[in-house]
């Protein structure tokens, strides 16, 4: 049966034992007065019309409903916490993997031993639907937890509505904005919580060395500073502990941090002094403190640093096969004896061609397949290379010689540089353009000048002539006939040169453009046979010899510290003055002219500029400035010359405390509350050993709520039963007063 009428106050009916006696008695005396049986009989059909309607609802009469409520389709929706607090390791397993291992060996099979279907959500500050694989792959790093929204999107997005949610949490929830939306939801579809609670009630106090920052190149004999990123969470006092420097393995400085109580974020910084040239990797290792219950989530981290004094740049040229760029670029750099050039020409799948390389064993496998191998040159230049010239082992590190020692990267042209091969490559990612998919070499019958942007006219690389400006020198070059296509313009890089006329999917072919790639610098230059501006019947060789050792020095100087950034050992969090320090290094040019103006500029994340101040350098004489960081993100400190180029940059994160970490105790309490407001359950998941009675205990509550909660619909309540009553009331009145009766 799945609908009956139930009376709620069954005894109600013993009211039809006096009704029917007063009604008897009323009928012997209208028969003692001589009214036909009849009228009798009439009049007593009207009063059993008017009191038998309020004896039945004197029974409480209801309509219960257990349609509704059938469960034969209905699932079970389970919500698995995938945020930061999760990831903490207790017993030698985080609680996302051992909620993984009790769903994966105790709940699922219990639920599919008795036929309930399983519907999974993962959850942070958002919610999505996972399958099994899903589950297994997610590593757990949600800044925040929005337990009330996920509870809201497994009642919204779950048809049928489910039998029960389950959550497998620490019970950590830091947003409350879906409560409500969560709490009717409960409420309205009558489905019972159930929270299983993960972690130690005690918490843990956290300890993490977040990241290690250093210049990516130095001046031999010259201070820099190396600053680790330290993060402490919850609220237990913390002892002091060490940190050790180590370079190359080896350790070469130690100091002894003080963090105190609460959670922080903040630096603690090396000096650090190098007397030779050469490339070190420098690693910040932590030592934990003797302290029971302390996590250290990561305690080493490493940047690599070059120590590069800056009599000479060399320059690396790569050619898959051999062409007049290298010979015509060659020339250029001839009258610069500070700029060498190195080249690699592939002659053939097993041999390359060298030249002017500066010891026999230099690159005799070719192109290097090492940073180390890399790191005694500043520039990379790669011409006419098809994608299998470069595995992609040697792409990766020609991404980190950008990167992370401060290289400078250039793809020129040539009838293979610019393959649609190379799209979604390694190669492509360090690059300020994406490639195009389209045939990359455009048609070479049709003439263009190469049209500058304004970008490029007021950059010191592009001043060619003396005598004229930058406009007018690069009006007066001769046309060329080809060019590869890209697509587009990266976001953040400089575009220098576009076709006048052939429409690209973003605007007019980009030819030229330029962007800073971490701690280096990576340009193409599309247009093809350029070392054809120097054969020009009417054109300038010194000019086209004056661009290249002007680009090649943009590119390869940015990497100096001519001018370093430090951070002050403090505290970072939004709402506070950050303590920055300008050093400018030692150098030949300081010798001559030792004061010079730079201009120091904070951006935000929108590139607005919050502070700017002049500034007088001396070396080794660092002035101290600050800014006032008001909110969390990330923030960029740049100095430039008295020509506003630019000579130094660092970003600078600003964080919100970790709101995840804050406390790490698992938390029943927010459990329990949700489980009391839907009559459902809350427990830890160690007071349930036994899958099977946990399924039993799950079932029952659901049982009992559907019970419990089934659809009510009083009976009797309605305009049909009061017309009824006063029908009979009515009828009896009129039909006495039409036969004088009283």
């Amino acid at each position: 049966m799945t609908a009956a009428i139930v009376f709620e106050f069954p005894l109600g009916w013993l009211a039809a034992i006096p009704v029917s006696a007063a009604l008897a008695f009323a009928a012997w005396q209208q028969h003692q007065r001589g009214l036909s049986r009849s009228r009798i009989a009439y009049l007593a059909v009207l009063r059993l019309a008017a009191f038998l309607p309020l004896l039945f609802l004197a029974t409480r009469p209801i309509w219960l409903n257990r349609a509704a409520l059938s469960a034969s389709s209905r699932p079970v929706v389970l919500l698995m916490d995938r945020s930061e607090s999760m990831s903490l390791a207790e017993n030698g397993t985080t609680r996302y993997e051992e909620a993984l291992q009790f769903l994966r060996q105790r709940l699922l099979p219990a639920f599919k031993a008795t036929g309930v279907p399983v519907r999974a959500l993962l959850f942070d500050e958002s919610t999505e639907l996972a399958d099994g694989r899903r589950l297994a792959a997610t590593k757990p790093s949600g800044k925040r937890t929005n337990l009330a929204g996920a509870i809201a999107q497994a009642l919204e997005g779950s048809t049928p509505q489910p039998l029960a949610v389950i959550a497998l949490t620490d019970g950590s929830a830091n947003e409350d904005a879906d409560n409500s939306r969560a709490l009717g939801g409960l409420l309205a579809t009558h489905t019972p919580f159930i929270g299983l609670g993960f972690g130690s009630d005690q918490g843990l106090n956290t300890l993490s060395l977040r990241r290690v920052e250093a210049p990516s190149t130095v001046a031999s004999k010259t201070s820099f500073s190396i600053s680790a990123r330290l993060e402490m969470m919850d609220t237990e006092p913390m002892p002091a502990f060490d940190l050790l420097l180590l370079r190359d393995g080896q350790v070469v400085q130690k100091r002894t941090a003080n963090p105190g109580k609460g959670a922080r974020d903040w630096l603690e910084s090396f000096r650090q002094t190098e007397e030779t040239q050469g490339a070190h990797t420098y690693t910040v290792q932590l030592v934990p403190p003797e302290q029971p219950g302390l996590k250290c989530l990561n305690a080493l981290a490493s940047v690599p640093v070059r120590i590069a004094d800056q009599k000479e740049l060399r320059l690396l040229y790569m050619q898959g096969a051999l062409t007049w760029d290298y010979k015509f670029i060659s020339l250029a750099l001839h009258s610069d004896p500070a700029i060498k050039i190195t080249g690699l020409a592939r002659t053939s799948h097993n041999s390359v061609f060298r030249q002017n390389v500066e010891s026999a064993g230099e690159l005799v496998n070719g192109f290097p397949t090492s940073l180390a191998e890399l790191a005694p040159f500043r520039i990379v230049v790669l011409s006419n290379l098809r994608p299998s010239d470069l595995s992609a082992g040697q792409q990766e590190m020609l991404a980190r010689f950008c990167g992370e020692l401060g290289g400078g990267v250039l793809l020129i042209g040539g009838p293979a540089t610019f393959d649609s091969s190379w799209k979604n490559s390694r190669l492509e990612q360090l690059l300020p353009v994406t490639f195009s998919s389209e045939d990359a070499l455009a048609d070479p019958e049709r003439p263009f000048h190469l049209q500058l942007t304004q970008e490029a006219l007021e950059n010191p690389v592009f001043q060619i002539a003396e005598d004229r400006s930058s406009a007018e020198a690069w009006a007066q070059l001769p046309t060329f006939s080809r060019y590869a296509r890209v697509d587009a313009a990266k976001p953040g890089a400089l575009v220098w040169m576009r076709h006048p006329a052939d429409q690209g999917p973003e605007g007019k072919r980009i030819l030229m453009a330029a962007q800073r790639y971490g701690a280096g610098l990576s340009a193409v230059l599309c247009a093809q046979n350029f070392w054809r501006w120097r054969l020009a019947k009417d054109s300038n060789p010194g000019q086209f010899d004056r661009f290249w050792r002007q680009l090649f020095r943009w590119l390869g100087d940015t990497a100096r510290q001519d001018v370093a950034i430090h951070l002050a050992d403090q505290e970072l969090h939004p709402g506070m003055d950050v303590h920055v320090t300008i050093e400018k290094q030692p150098s030949p040019a300081s010798l001559t002219n030792s004061n010079q103006t730079f201009f120091v500029r904070v951006l935000n994340e929108a590139k607005q500029v919050l502070h700017e101040e002049a500034i007088a350098l001396e070396p080794l004489q660092p002035v101290d400035f600050s800014f006032y960081a008001q909110k969390a993100g990330d923030y960029t400190v740049l100095v430039t010359d008295n020509l506003k180029t630019p000579v130094c940059t660092r970003p600078i994160e600003i964080r919100e405390p970790n709101i995840e970490l804050q406390n790490t105790a698992r938390n029943m309490e927010t459990l329990r509350q949700w489980a009391s407001v839907s009559d459902g359950l809350a427990f830890k998941v160690e007071d349930c050993p036994d899958a099977a009675d946990l399924v039993s205990r799950i079932k029952g509550k659901i049982q009992e709520v559907r019970h419990a909660k089934m659809v009510h619909r009083p009976i009797g309540l309605n305009g049909w039963t009061l017309t009824l009553v006063l029908a009979g009331l009515c009828g009896d009145w009129l039909a006495r007063k039409h036969w004088g009766l009283r």
